[in-house]
């Protein structure tokens, strides 16, 4: 279940009035808009455009400068900052591993000495959510700010799947990712969940969207093409679909903004080879999603996992952690991924 009320924080900051006045007839504080509505928020915005997930969560952990030494890739999302023991407001990897872990470290420091940029991604699909744990807006905010000071990066995606009874505040949320921006000039993503080829965003990913603008958080949107039901026609088109349908929710929510930079604002994410449902992505389905997002001039693209871009289990009837479980070249969806280029 959602939860969409105010947070009563006693400290977050709220929008000065002119800030206000100026969101509600459509600007985000600076020059009037080009376009009648509200307009996404100017700010810091992610920089990367292909960056693949690293599942940190479940061992053993990828060798990353392979895929570096392979394929050239050498930015990547870091998956999943999760609460600590008991619950805490204490930011961990996957819930049990320190954020300092030397053997994550040592594979983090490889990929910075290739030129890559790291991403710290909270949320994902199970465990307990940093935004669940901490009560309010400031200790939200200090939680990503220690994830991000011990990765060294300015970077965070906050992955809400909410479709598994979680409970999570979608305004603690927004009041904490505006404070990062403000203090510290986050760059921030948005990982939301897809409910459909005709349905698009889920509606909490939409309310998500809204609050995070409101807020005046600049972000890129980032759409999870994966695990939803499709009627008839290919998976490829299915998940080409899916985002289109999005982007056109997402000029809905910003119809201030020109098209174009909605897209640019708008990054898409597959899940290669077998998907946790029945569905799955092959090299030439996700050949065609990343030509399409290209086409588009969306802002990024991604896939999950690293550590499943092998063929090594082929004809698996079920998703596995460490191969795709379908016949492939090591690193191909990689090399596919970094076919991408994000508009200037």
């Amino acid at each position: 279940m959602l939860v969409t009320g105010p947070v009563v924080t006693g400290e977050t900051p709220t929008p000065s009035p002119a800030f206000a006045d100026s969101l509600a007839a459509g600007g985000t504080g600076g020059d009037a808009p080009r376009r009648p509505g509200v307009t996404a928020p100017e700010g810091p915005l992610p920089t990367v455009g292909v960056a693949p997930y690293v599942d940190l969560t479940t061992p053993p952990l990828p060798a990353l400068t392979d895929m570096a030494d392979a394929t050239g890739q050498a930015d990547v999302v870091l998956a999943f900052v999760l609460a600590g023991e008991d619950g805490a407001c204490a930011p961990t990897w996957g819930g049990t591993t320190p954020l300092a872990d030397p053997a994550v470290g040592q594979r983090i420091a490889a990929l910075k000495a290739r030129g890559g940029t790291m991403t710290v991604s909270s949320g994902g699909a199970i465990g307990d959510y940093l935004e669940a744990a901490c009560p309010d807006a400031p200790s939200l905010a200090r939680a990503y700010g220690t994830a991000l000071d011990v990765v060294g990066t300015d970077h965070l995606d906050v992955d809400v799947e909410t479709d598994r009874g979680r409970e999570v505040s979608v305004r603690r949320i927004a009041e904490a990712l505006a404070l990062l921006q403000r203090e510290r000039g986050t760059r921030v993503t948005l990982t939301v969940q897809i409910d459909g080829v005709d349905e698009g965003l889920s509606a909490d990913a939409q309310e998500l969207v809204r609050q995070t603008t409101a807020a005046g958080v600049a972000a890129r949107v980032n759409l999870m093409v994966m695990n939803y039901s499709y009627g008839g026609g290919t998976w490829a088109g299915a998940m080409i679909g899916a985002a289109r349908t999005a982007v056109g929710q997402l000029e809905g929510v910003w119809p201030g903004s020109e098209p174009a930079d909605v897209r640019r604002r708008t990054g898409i994410t597959f899940m290669l080879g077998r998907n946790d449902m029945d569905m799955t992505t092959t090299p030439a389905d996700a050949r065609a999603v990343v030509d399409d997002a290209r086409a588009a001039g969306y802002g990024g693209v991604g896939f999950w996992a690293v550590a499943r871009d092998n063929g090594s289990c082929p004809g698996t009837e079920d998703e596995t952690d460490d191969c795709s479980g379908i016949d492939q070249a090591p690193w191909e969806f990689t090399r596919i991924a970094r076919g991408f280029t994000a508009p200037a």
